[in-house]
């Protein structure tokens, strides 16, 4: 069974959290006359398309589309469903949730079972703590001897919650279904394996040192298991798989601790493992995460930015690491980062340079970074020859990749004014360069695009109809919301089965009938609790904007709407018609569709020349 919240308690969350306060706690919102706006955290772009409205307490992108209230937002931003985002809500507005026993919440996966999230959590919770005690009461175990060559501190292993795998096929399920949970929720967690030749399961993890990954609450989601055998033929580590609770690409390895230190300081620093995290926050750099089992994302970059605009990259030196850092200079440039690379002397990682030279020697390369400009000039010089004319052409165009993608026009300038002079060029050529790398990417685009051909032709012909009567339902949505005078012109001019069931014509329908029942202005109200828990970003993109509408144009809008819904109404139900004709049953039948017909073809002439 899962924890239901009660509806009041929802209300009650939902009125009390000031949407412009949240939304402005991850990222900075600029007031735009009535409303407020910012660049959006959930895409790329640089001019801001994220709008926030006050009054009505909803947000849209008009660049990604992704709308909502304050629920959804957390929901977006956190990763959570929505229980655990208006718990969330509930922690930072001090609202009490008395939780009664209801099922929701459930997820479906691999095994074919229905698993709640909370069930998922709670195992995970468990097992992590059944990992760490096996880490410590078995001192004699290969993790066990393992673990003590890194010299980590017992209470560090604590914070992180590192513990060990037994050195058994089934150790792990054997103690978890002794406490209750069954081969189903553990299949949904990724614990266990089922066995390909015969019957039965084993833990996935067996003789590893276990790191519990957790997400930004600090929950237990998944675990990353590094092998302590020398000549394993494995992999040196094993993660989890994706559940309804671990995504890989947007969980970021200790944020739930650095994020607090990450704001302090104003920079959040990006390795590339588990240990190297936990020796960065030893040496005093807790301010550190890493990306957990994938590539560095947008998705996690997006996540750092709410709490700093500063990263410092500090990979390997090595080919991959040095790949890995230009591929996720090129994913945050675009989102306003002010990047530095640390470089770690002797090609030593992290928790090798802590353990051979102290926290000083970390300190020493964190204070040394140097920024991302010389980084990619540097390594755009060792690849190409750059004392020929053709080497630097390949260097600018590498560099331009890069430079292209910064937002400010000033800071784009001046490195280009950087590389001009390091290269001994005009900083003109160079400025011709990007303008026709930019050209170039433009053509491609356009080569991309979708062009209609004669074979989709009548279908594009559908298509332009239909968004014609979704624009009109949207206006008149807008419109009926602003002015109450509009449901009762709906009332008489637009009969129910000519609005479409979109969340739009849904919604149309509803202030429609508010308007004939006397209660207008409680149908906004209606829309936004529908929203509660699944906010439809059709009706947000239509909620977040001020609409003040003159009379003039009001009646023109509500003449134009109405006539393109019916002329389309009206056409498709021609069709309908003229495909029913041929399997008319009797000459009455045939009679009365042919009747149907010449009527509606009259009122479709008469509408049109209207």
């Amino acid at each position: 069974m899962n924890k239901h919240i009660p509806e009041d308690v929802i209300e009650e969350i939902r009125t009390r959290c000031d949407i412009v306060d949240l939304i402005n706690s991850y990222v900075p919102l600029k007031k735009a006359g009535a409303s407020w706006q910012t660049c959006c955290p959930f895409h790329q772009e640089k001019s801001p398309s994220f709008k926030v409205n006050p009054e009505r307490q909803i947000y849209h992108c008009f660049g990604c589309g992704k709308g909502g209230n304050v629920f959804s937002f957390v929901m977006e931003m956190e990763s959570v469903d929505f229980p655990e985002a208006a718990r969330i809500l509930a922690r930072k507005l001090g609202v009490i949730i008395p939780e009664t026993e209801q099922k929701s919440s459930f997820s479906s996966s691999s095994s074919g079972s229905i698993v709640s999230r909370d069930r998922l959590y709670l195992i995970h919770e468990k097992i992590s703590d059944f990992f760490h005690r096996s880490l410590f009461e078995n001192p004699s175990s290969a993790v066990s001897e393992y673990f003590k060559t890194r010299d980590i501190p017992k209470d560090v292993a604590s914070q992180f919650g590192i513990g060990a795998a037994p050195d058994s096929w089934d150790a792990g399920m054997r103690w978890a279904l002794s406490q209750g949970f069954s081969t189903a929720e553990l299949l949904d967690a990724g614990l266990i394996v089922e066995r390909q030749n015969s019957e039965g399961y084993y833990d996935r993890f067996r003789n590893r040192l276990m790191f519990p990954i957790c997400n930004e609450q600090g929950h237990v989601v998944a675990f990353s298991g590094r092998t302590v055998e020398k000549d394993f033929e494995g992999g040196k580590y094993v993660n989890s798989p994706e559940t309804a609770i671990f995504k890989k690409s947007s969980i970021l390895y200790a944020l739930h601790l650095a994020k607090q230190p990450i704001q302090k300081k104003g920079f959040a620093i990006l390795c590339e493992g588990q240990l190297d995290v936990i020796a960065m926050h030893r040496a005093g750099h807790e301010n550190t995460v890493a990306p957990q089992g994938t590539a560095f994302t947008i998705e996690q970059a997006s996540k750092i930015k709410r709490f700093a605009n500063t990263l410092y990259i500090a990979f390997d030196s090595d080919s991959a690491g040095k790949k890995a850092a230009l591929r996720s200079i090129d994913i945050v440039i675009p989102l306003g980062f002010d990047v530095k690379i640390v470089s770690f002397p002797s090609g030593k990682d992290p928790d090798e340079l802590l353990r051979l030279q102290g926290p000083e020697a970390i300190e020493n390369a964190v204070n040394s970074a140097e920024g991302f400009f010389d980084f990619i000039f540097r390594e755009a010089s060792s690849n190409n020859d750059v004392s020929t004319a053709e080497g630097k052409g390949r260097a600018v165009e590498e560099i331009l990749s890069y430079l292209t993608k910064i937002q400010s026009t000033v800071t784009r300038s001046s490195y280009i004014t950087q590389l001009a002079g390091l290269l001994k060029i005009s900083e003109s050529a160079v400025f011709k360069e990007m303008k026709r790398l930019s050209s170039n990417a433009s053509r491609y685009s356009d080569r991309m695009s979708f062009a209609p051909t004669r074979e989709n032709a009548a279908f594009s012909v559908n298509v332009e109809a239909d968004n014609a009567v979704g624009k009109a339902e949207e206006l008149l949505l807008a419109l009926s919301l602003c002015h109450g005078t509009v449901g009762k012109y709906l009332e008489n001019e637009l009969p129910h089965e000519m609005i479409s069931q979109t969340s739009a014509g849904r919604a149309l329908e509803k202030v429609i009938q508010f308007t004939i029942n006397g209660e207008w202005e409680f149908a906004e109200k209606a829309i936004l609790d529908e929203m509660n828990s699944n906010p439809d970003p059709a009706i947000t993109a239509i909620l977040s904007r001020h609409h003040e509408y003159d009379k003039e144009f009001q009646e023109k809008a509500m003449r134009d709407c109405v006539k393109a819904i019916k002329i389309n109404y009206l056409k498709k139900h021609i069709e309908k018609i003229k495909s029913t004709l041929s399997a008319a049953s009797t000459p009455d039948d045939k009679k009365a569709l042919l009747a149907e017909f010449q009527q509606c073809s009259k009122d479709l002439m008469n509408i049109s020349k209207a």
